[in-house]
């Protein structure tokens, strides 16, 4: 009888359990898709973050529409391109997304195709990790007063899967050699051999003028001159 009893309160409780989901179903499912602590710079909190407001919407669909248009918007996913660096994004507790001013749009147009023509044939898919700051940000952030990233010229990348090690930006100064003064091709190869905290992968790619640099953001420290 005992169990009986232990067996029915349960079926009771989980029948409680399943209506009472049920007639919640639509804030459940809000909270399930909402953005999860440590997500960051994720696709699904970029769609997130679009429905917060309509007009971010529209504009981020005229501005896939544009690099359709160029005939770049296959380079990248373009909702990486509206991606903030995630460090200060949360150093500088600003949203981890923004849609660049219109009027910058073609400015990112030279580092697209630098990409899809240089980089990707030489090391393969990459992800955006970085592209447009304000100048909020970039004076946060303690980048350089004239940085192309203000322009939305530059773009931050990484290999897809990542990779990292001196190999990747050993192939990345040979490609930057070869593409020549005739690319405007500018190569930010964050590596040193010396520590292990610049050889995890990242690197810049603009199309702003042909030169390359290191860890300390000078054409002395770029590792290209030792490879």
């Amino acid at each position: 009888m005992a169990k009986f009893l232990r067996r029915a309160i349960i079926w009771t409780v989980l029948g409680v359990a399943a209506v009472l989901a049920w007639e919640n179903r639509d804030t459940l499912l809000q909270d399930f898709v909402a953005p999860l602590p440590g997500m960051g710079g994720s696709e699904l909190a970029f769609q997130s973050w679009l429905e917060e407001d309509p007009a971010r919407g529209k504009q981020f669909a005229r501005f896939t529409a544009f690099l359709a248009e160029e005939g770049v918007a296959d380079v990248v996913e373009p909702w990486q391109l509206m991606r903030i660096d995630s460090y200060y994004a949360r150093e500088c507790e600003v949203e981890p997304f923004t849609i660049p001013p219109e009027e910058l749009w073609p400015n990112v147009l030279p580092a697209l195709r630098l990409v899809r023509d240089e980089v990707v044939p030489t090391v393969g898919p990459v992800s955006v990790l970085s592209s447009y700051r304000t100048p909020e940000l970039n004076a946060c952030a303690r980048g350089a007063s004239r940085s192309n990233h203000l322009d939305f010229s530059a773009l931050d990348l990484a290999t897809e899967p990542r990779r990292r090690g001196e190999g990747l930006y050993r192939e990345l100064c040979t490609m930057h050699d070869a593409a020549g003064p005739e690319s405007r091709m500018g190569l930010g190869a964050y590596y040193d051999p010396a520590d292990e905290g610049f050889a995890g992968g990242r690197f810049h790619v603009d199309g702003e003028g042909y030169r390359s640099w290191g860890r300390s953001y000078t054409s002395a420290s770029s590792p290209c001159r030792s490879f």
